[in-house]
């Protein structure tokens, strides 16, 4: 009985360590619209044109100009644009085909009501336009020398002209939420399956059993 009451005070004396680790790392990625920007862009241009060129006299002739012309076809909307030099003065026009050709047929040396850009005697010009419709359109010289061909340069391109697009700004935002690390540690006497008051009901029993058999022993003496 005293060995029994000495493990159970063994046991009752044991403690038990109950350790708690929490830790979580957490993290998130999001992309979000914070604005936006209107960029506007000139469109890569298409070169129609780049050469010498020469516009004959009228030397020989009853006529009062020889025209020079160079065809492209262009939409609406798209803009032409270039310059040329001359060696001697020249009348310039950005026509319709439909009007060139009916200046041919009259033995017309231009007129500037019919261009969308003109320029009279002149050696040296720069002209930049949009195209009101879409189809044949001519570059026109005139020459109203009797005398003289003219010898020059000419370089034109067509694009679209500038537009503007609307870009989203995008941003990028990380948001990490950490959770401290912890550690709890918890003690405990009890016995596995017994309460507390068990414990100490059996510990008061040993005792008791104990007296009992140092009386038992006395009298037997």
């Amino acid at each position: 009985m005293i060995v029994g009451a000495s493990l159970l005070l063994a046991v009752v004396g044991n403690n038990s360590n109950i350790t708690i680790a929490t830790q979580a790392n957490q993290v998130a990625t999001s992309t979000v619209t914070v604005g936006s920007s209107l960029t506007t862009s000139q469109t890569q241009p298409q070169q129609l044109v780049s050469r010498a060129f020469k516009v004959i006299s009228t030397t020989g002739t009853n006529l009062h100009c020889e025209l020079w012309n160079f065809t492209f076809m262009g939409s609406q909307g798209q803009y032409a644009s270039g310059n040329f030099t001359s060696d001697i003065p020249l009348d310039f026009y950005l026509i319709q085909d439909t009007s060139y050709q009916d200046w041919l047929r009259a033995g017309s040396c231009g007129n500037a009501a019919d261009a969308i850009v003109s320029k009279q005697s002149t050696m040296s010009y720069g002209f930049d336009a949009a195209l009101p419709s879409s189809g044949k359109w001519d570059l026109v010289l005139v020459n109203f020398s009797n005398t003289r061909d003219a010898d020059g340069f000419i370089v034109a391109y067509l694009s679209s002209g500038s537009y503007t697009i609307t870009q989203l700004l995008l941003s990028t935002i990380t948001t990490t939420s950490t959770l401290t690390n912890s550690t709890t540690t918890a003690s405990t006497t009890n016995i596995p399956g017994f309460p507390v008051e068990s414990i100490a009901i059996g510990f008061m029993a040993g005792l008791v059993a104990l007296m009992v058999l140092r009386h038992q022993r006395l009298k037997r003496r």
